[in-house]
């Protein structure tokens, strides 16, 4: 499992992490060191805020970082499941994987998880608190097909996707 998730030279796990590093938003610190420890202890990352009594927008920070906290333990656990699975499906099935399918399946891991938070957030929990902890999680990786609306996290006519960033062209 070590040596599946973490060590790997096949594409599908190093085009999986290194995609899911792109997204990263770096604001909330630099992409950590993959190992099976925080994989498997992804469930408990979270990443510290000092309060600033003095600062009018710590709890906005605050809320911030507890939604950047919360998509680091998606994005690790997400992926680390889809290297996974990606795997038994080439060792059981056979089945080979080019790169563009694999990025296509992690995106799609990803939209269906974000979905799965508005649908949460929007019919079953139906508080701001929810809301706003599922804004804070993704709003930093979604792309809006109409930026002007603000409660996207509840709208269902809006579409929401995530994107990759560009990848840096040589030279």
């Amino acid at each position: 499992m070590k040596h599946i998730l973490t060590e790997c030279d096949n594409p599908t796990r190093t085009t999986i992490w290194d995609t899911t590093k792109a997204i990263w938003p770096t604001k909330y610190g630099d992409w950590p060191a993959i190992s099976m420890g925080l994989i498997l202890g992804c469930g408990s990352i979270h990443i510290p805020h000092t309060p600033d009594n003095d600062d009018p927008n710590d709890q906005r920070k605050a809320n911030a970082k507890r939604g950047a906290s919360r998509l680091l333990r998606i994005l690790i656990s997400e992926s680390a499941y889809l290297i996974w699975t990606l795997r038994c499906e080439c060792t059981i099935r056979g089945t080979s994987h080019t790169q563009d399918n694999i990025t296509k399946r992690w995106l799609n891991t990803l939209s269906q998880r974000l979905q799965i938070d508005r649908a949460i957030a929007s019919k079953t929990r139906r508080t701001s608190k929810a809301t706003n902890l599922v804004h804070s999680t993704w709003t930093d990786i979604v792309h809006l097909n109409n930026p002007l609306n603000k409660n996207w996290v509840t709208t269902p006519e809006i579409l929401v996707g995530i994107t990759l960033p560009r990848p840096c062209r040589p030279g």
